[in-house]
């Protein structure tokens, strides 16, 4: 059984999340159907100079529930920035993956001078694609009819988070194959009275508000890593968010897919230390 995470009543429900370390904060958001167990290994190389906050967003991992007045992604990035009050915390780097570099930019946009610095791994702050809306819609619709995440369809999904043809590579690779199989293994824990939450996020999520054109204004440390080999995000968006977002830095993630911090966590860990060394925190 997992340890409980702290947790703080935000908007009448628990928000839990990781807290380790000291010093400068560090916080993680991570993507739709995943929680804050995929930051384990960053969080183990960052701990001992800075205190890593990993969320569970609201309907993932622990926070089994939601507001009613959750409504947007700009409500999930108010809520965050309630959290770091909360938590005595003045100002931050934000790490968001997938769906939650999203959440980590609202943030940047309702509080610039509280964050000072912002990484994005395989995220993308523009409009979904109309056929990424479709997919993603019908994936919802089983998981709603079944009020469970069945064992093949989070085989599937857990396939779609790792590089292409991982189902073949697992089986030559035993540490993609175990990788693999604890993600499958989380999707399946989802109990049925945290799928409506899980479902109201997923519809934030995949119908966000496209804010290119805000993040041209943008001034902070940023960077944008992409897996190269995914299913769920392109190079091209993080292209288009690099030319975006002025002074960014780009970094392509060889052989890896959305979880590219899992996949090749030694490389993409070089380089966030990398990152944060030339971050500003006062």
């Amino acid at each position: 059984m997992s340890t409980l995470l702290p947790c703080k009543i935000i908007d009448n429900q628990p928000l839990h999340y990781v807290d380790k370390g000291d010093g400068p904060a560090l916080i993680f958001c991570h993507g739709l159907l995943a929680n804050s167990q995929i930051w384990q290994v960053q969080i183990a190389a960052l701990s001992a100079h800075y205190r890593c906050i990993a969320i569970d967003f609201w309907g993932h991992g622990q926070s089994q529930t939601i507001p009613k007045a959750c409504e947007n992604l700009q409500d999930v990035a108010q809520q965050i920035l309630s959290l770091m009050d909360m938590l005595e915390i003045k100002n931050s780097v934000l790490i968001g993956h997938g769906s939650g570099g999203a959440i980590a930019t609202e943030m940047v946009l309702l509080a610039p001078a509280r964050i000072h610095g912002l990484v994005m791994l395989n995220s993308f702050v523009g409009f979904e694609p109309q056929v990424n809306c479709i997919k993603y819609q019908g994936y919802m619709a089983q998981i709603a009819n079944q009020q469970a995440i069945s064992t093949e369809l989070a085989t599937t999904l857990s396939e779609m988070f790792f590089t292409k043809n991982a189902g073949k590579l697992s089986h030559q690779d035993s540490t993609l194959a175990i990788e693999m199989s604890l993600f499958t293994e989380q999707l399946t824990q989802v109990n049925p009275a945290q799928i409506a939450p899980l479902l109201k996020f997923a519809n934030m999520a995949i119908f966000k508000r496209d804010t290119l054109e805000s993040v041209e204004a943008l001034t902070l440390p940023t960077l944008i890593a992409v897996g190269l080999q995914g299913h769920l995000r392109t190079a091209l968006e993080s292209y288009l968010m690099h030319d975006c977002i002025d002074g960014s830095q780009l970094l392509h993630i060889e052989h890896a897919g959305h979880l590219a911090n899992i996949e090749k966590s030694d490389f993409f860990n070089q380089h966030l230390v990398d990152f944060l060394s030339k971050v500003n925190f006062n």
